[in-house]
Order: structure tokens, then C-alpha cells, then sequence
């Protein structure tokens, strides 16, 4: 069987935790349980970047442990076309796969809202995974018992600076701090509401007006020389907007003019995705 799973951006800069895109952009994944063990290998542009298959088997566990299922041995080849450790859902594009690979091994016959649960409990957070499954912008909600999102359908491209070197969500996440100041969480509440209202009116030009962000970017950005050096240098070219993608390092931006900005390995134009995980015999 072969599954594709879209790359994301999340939080859109003043969305935390709760705007997630799915982007025209695929990670493919054949598997086959025609094995005696479970071999994984990975293909494809960005497989030299690829560290190992950890999280794979993480997933596996996860899902036996809350199932009570055992997934049986599988042949998993994975062609790497999302950048990894760069902000674009790679990680969240294999807990989707292996997920999925799981509920067929083993004839769970879960739900995609039973799945989506489990892959946000795995993540932490719902913003990465759920448009991964669904596709589109999503609004999320998850506090520990309570899931729930809503998908807007879009037709636009997005511009994506990726950088030469990677950040760990985990490691960007702990950067955060406990608490925020009363304004500053007042300011990500109008721009959130903003943002969504326009989206919601079909005015997406005005809707990234609205992605100015207090709450986590610059407590990323800081946290890191590189980082810091990278956006500076895009901000001193006066985008339009801009916002780092998930906990970065790369940024969605509307510049055009790219010269000069440091660290910066690719450019990526991407379609918004509406349709989510593929799946195919």
C-alpha cells in the first residue's frame, strides 16, 4: 500500500498551538507486512538528513500501549520530500503514516477521529497532525480530554525560506516561557480572531495582515544566534508579512528579494493542500 502524507505549517504566528496548513507538498510511504521483521528505510531528497526511524517505532509502541493491539512486523519505504527538523511537519508526517500503518497492520479499524486523538496525544499538541489527516486550515482544540477542529478549504501559495540548518521542536519549546503578559496575550487573541474573521470572509490578502505574533516567535528566535541572524536579515527587507513556521527555523514570508539573507538553503512555493492524508493500494 502507499499513503501520502502533506507537509504542514502551524501556528501561522499569532495561532499558537491552534492554526495548522496543510501544504501541497508529500512525504510518500509504501509498506507491505510480507516480513518477518520490521525494516524501514527512507529515500529521497531528504533522507541524508534523516538521523534514523526512532519515531516510527515510538508510534508503534504508543499505539499498542493504548489499543492493546500488537502491530506486526511491516517493510516500510519512505520517500523523504519534506525538509526535515525545518518547521514543515516532517516529524508529524510520520506519527500520521505510522499511525496509519499500525490500524491496517493490525484490523484496529480505528477512526480518522480516533487516530487524530491519538496522533495529537503523541505530538502534544493537535496543529501539525490534524491537517496532515485532513487537510486545509484547521482551527484546533485539545486540553487533555477534549478534541475538536475545524477545516477551511483555501486556494492560495505561500512562500517558504528554509534554511541550511535545523532546530528540535522540543528544544524550541522549552525556550517558551511559563507565563506571558496580560497585553501581549490580548494582542495574539485580536490577531488570532482577525486573521480567522477574514479567512472566514473569504479575504485571505487581508487575513495576513493579522499574523503578528507576541506570545512565542521572538522567545524562538533568541534562542538561537542563527535563527536571529536569519530573520533579522529578512526583516531588514520590510516583508509584507511573515511568521516562522511551527517552531522553525524556516518562515513563511511575502518577499521576492531573497540576496543577502544568510543561511538561507531553498526557496519553496507551496499551494495550501484541502485534501490531506492520500491513500492508495
Amino acid at each position: 500500500m502507499r499513503i501520502m502524507v502533506p507537509a504542514t505549517t502551524t501556528n501561522l504566528g499569532a495561532g499558537f498551538d491552534v492554526f495548522g496548513l496543510a501544504l501541497d507538498l508529500f512525504n510518500e510511504v509504501f509498506f507491505s507486512f510480507d516480513t518477518d521483521r520490521t525494516i524501514i528505510e527512507s529515500t529521497g531528497k531528504y533522507a541524508p538528513d534523516l538521523e534514523n526511524h526512532d519515531l516510527f517505532f515510538e508510534v508503534f509502541e504508543f499505539f499498542e500501549k493504548k489499543t492493546g493491539y500488537r502491530v506486526p512486523p511491516v517493510r516500510i519505504s519512505q520517500v523523504c520530500n519534506i525538509p526535515i527538523s525545518s518547521g514543515l511537519g516532517s516529524s508529524a508526517a510520520v506519527i500520521v503514516s505510522a499511525l496509519h500503518i499500525a490500524n491496517v497492520g493490525t484490523k484496529a479499524n480505528l477512526s480518522q477521529w480516533d487516530l487524530m486523538k491519538l496522533a495529537a496525544e503523541i505530538e502534544g499538541h493537535p496543529d501539525n497532525v490534524v491537517p496532515a489527516f485532513v487537510g486545509g486550515l484547521v482551527v484546533c482544540y485539545q486540553d487533555g480530554k477534549n478534541f475538536d477542529f475545524e477545516k477551511f478549504e483555501l486556494d492560495f501559495e505561500l512562500t517558504f525560506l528554509v534554511p541550511s540548518f535545523s532546530l528540535c521542536t522540543n528544544t524550541m519549546r522549552k525556550v517558551l516561557p511559563r507565563q506571558v503578559l496580560f497585553e501581549d496575550a490580548v494582542f495574539n487573541i485580536k490577531n488570532s480572531c482577525q486573521f480567522l474573521a477574514k479567512i472566514a470572509s473569504g479575504k485571505l490578502n487581508e487575513a495576513f495582515k493579522y499574523v503578528g505574533d507576541r506570545l512565542h516567535q521572538n522567545y524562538r528566535i533568541n534562542g538561537n544566534e542563527k535563527m536571529k541572524e536569519f530573520v533579522e536579515a529578512i526583516l531588514s527587507k520590510k516583508p509584507g508579512y511573515w511568521f516562522v513556521s511551527g517552531s522553525g527555523p524556516s518562515v513563511c514570508t511575502d518577499l521576492e528579494d531573497f540576496e543577502g539573507i544568510p543561511y538561507l538553503k531553498e526557496v519553496l512555493k507551496l499551494k495550501v493542500n484541502n485534501r490531506g492524508l492520500i491513500i492508495s493500494e
